[in-house]
């Protein structure tokens, strides 16, 4: 669309005919918030469960490099919600799929829901995998909120193992939550939430300081774990980058940028970018003096779940048996309670974004609302997913590391920054300089997404031994299954399978490489294509 032609489409608005805010999403007066009360929401969005990876993440990159990619995020975020919200006031436009799909056509708003889909399924796989390990504790010691009552011959039990107690949890307590029509009933999920991760927090401080008055504080280096990133340069580098979709997950709050901005009053871009500015620097902060009390505490003993770093075990040589006992369960029961609250909350948008794609004109605005045997079909059926893949991939880690490289990458980076180069099209510094920053966001945000998903989908083959046959040329049969166990996070099932398959080699995949970079490639090409049809519909008066 030519600069003049969109002046135009901005100013008299003949295209866009819908208010800024429809009557469907008009809020009632006694939901509307107050600057604080929209920072300290936006501030719970934000501090997820990402932040128990956090402090492993950093750990892996020294204190300098984790510390200074904290705040270059958090300025990214910043960066790119402002052009969220200045491209939906130009667009007039309530929604985040109503915007890119006003903006970047039918497609690209394909993508923007496949992404959510992907992100919302992968943190409710996140929120029970780590209430699984709040219940069951990590092995060996099994020393969970429910096995820790148990004698040591009987924490290993199949009805205290993963998949029963799992089982419980959802049909118990989640099936009945998330069969809820409206969050009325849920309004005290913010505060549990909020004063858990409170009481973690200054539990972690507090253990920190513990490590320092009794000499046994360990210092995080400057610079990156060399020996715990690779045994080469290229895995180094891989590795490295495989980290930043961590970091890239711990900020990203542009799914709630819209209802933020409904609830914001008086609205004003001006003070909806300070609450954005002030909530996420409180959290960075917070980011930070988490990540280094941990790593003083426990050195390179942080797990990639630093719940489970809070055992009664572990924390009794740091502040006693009696303590140690004391903080344990008060923080995990506390954040599993939390938990239970936000996988229930969750559910909603994934609800949601699950509707969009196999029932669209039932997700309408307006539209009727959805027949129960839809709602809870589609529900129960999100919970099975949600359970089967708990059950099967363990690690957070490698959840919150393949749903940032790919969830989060095109949702809150990679559409962003088109929008900004779509909408800010005037020829002053300012536009310009934006235009430029989006360019390079781009750039690192594809950089970032595609090294996260090489990792997590190729980053090393596990060629074993079939049943120890021992002969290399008869090894293809089984590759395949070992690159897919490989990118699941199956890898460690495997190395531990009763038939003892060693390994062998560590081999790179040219073609699977090449794949991944050219659907991101393609990704790109979807959002100008979408941006380049809108204009010229714009310019020959297709409405």
């Amino acid at each position: 669309m030519a600069q003049g032609d969109r002046r135009d489409f901005e100013d008299t608005g003949q295209a866009l005919e819908a208010p800024l805010l429809a009557p469907s999403f008009q809020l009632e007066d006694h939901l509307k918030t107050n600057f604080w009360e929209c920072t300290f929401n936006l501030t719970k969005v934000i501090l997820g469960a990402g932040i128990m990876a956090l402090p492993k993440a950093v750990a892996m990159l020294g204190w300098g490099l984790g510390m200074s990619l904290l705040v270059v995020v958090g300025l990214l975020t910043h960066f790119t919600v402002h052009g969220l919200v200045y491209a939906s006031d130009r667009c007039r436009r309530d929604t985040y799929s109503a915007l890119t799909r006003t903006a970047l056509g039918p497609l690209a708003e394909k993508v923007l829901q496949a992404a959510m889909l992907l992100g919302c399924l992968g943190f409710e796989v996140v929120y029970i995998d780590i209430i699984g390990d709040l219940l069951i504790g990590d092995e060996p010691d099994r020393d969970g909120l429910v096995t820790a009552w148990l004698p040591s011959h009987l924490r290993h039990e199949w009805w205290v193992g993963r998949p029963f107690v799992l089982a419980i949890l959802t049909v118990a307590v989640l099936a009945p939550l998330t069969s809820l029509r409206t969050m009325n009933h849920l309004g005290a999920v913010n505060v549990v939430g909020l004063l858990s991760l409170v009481g973690f927090a200054g539990a972690t401080c507090w253990l920190g300081l513990a490590a320092v008055t009794q000499g046994s504080a360990y210092q995080m280096p400057f610079g990156p774990d060399m020996e715990g990133l690779g045994p080469d340069t290229a895995s180094r580098i891989t590795s490295a980058l495989a980290v930043v979709p961590i970091l890239l997950t711990a900020a990203s709050c542009h799914q709630s940028v819209h209802p933020l901005r409904a609830m914001l009053v008086p609205y004003n871009p001006a003070v909806l970018d300070r609450v954005v500015a002030l909530s996420l620097t409180m959290v960075t902060v917070l980011f930070m003096v988490v990540a280094y009390a941990a790593y003083t505490a426990f050195g390179q003993d942080v797990r990639g779940n630093f719940l489970n770093n809070l055992s009664p075990a572990q924390l009794s040589p740091l502040i006693g048996s009696t303590a140690a006992t004391v903080v344990s369960f008060g923080v995990k029961g506390g954040y599993a309670g939390s938990l239970i609250g936000s996988s229930v909350l969750i559910m909603f948008p994934l609800r949601q974004s699950t509707l969009e794609v196999v029932a669209p004109a039932q997700a309408l605005p307006g539209a009727p609302p959805v027949p129960a045997s839809l709602y809870l079909s589609c529900t129960y059926g999100l919970l099975v997913a949600t359970y089967g893949i708990a059950v099967f991939v363990p690690s957070i880690w490698d959840v919150i590391s393949f749903v940032g490289a790919v969830s989060c990458t095109i949702m809150c980076f990679i559409i962003p920054a088109v929008l900004i180069l779509h909408f800010k099209d005037r020829p002053t510094m300012s536009h310009v300089l934006q235009r430029g920053a989006a360019c390079w966001e781009n750039c690192c945000a594809a950089l970032g997404g595609y090294a996260g998903v090489c990792y997590r989908v190729q980053g090393a083959i596990i060629a074993c031994k079939p049943f120890g046959s021992g002969q290399a040329g008869e090894l293809e049969g089984f590759e395949a299954v070992a690159v897919v166990a490989e990118g699941c996070g199956f890898a460690g099932m495997l190395r531990g399978h009763a038939c003892n398959m060693p390994c062998l080699c560590r081999r790179e995949l040219p073609l699977r490489r090449l794949v991944v970079c050219g659907s991101w490639f393609g990704i790109h090409i979807v959002f100008r294509v979408g941006a380049w049809q809108k204009g010229y519909e714009g310019r020959k008066g297709i409405r």
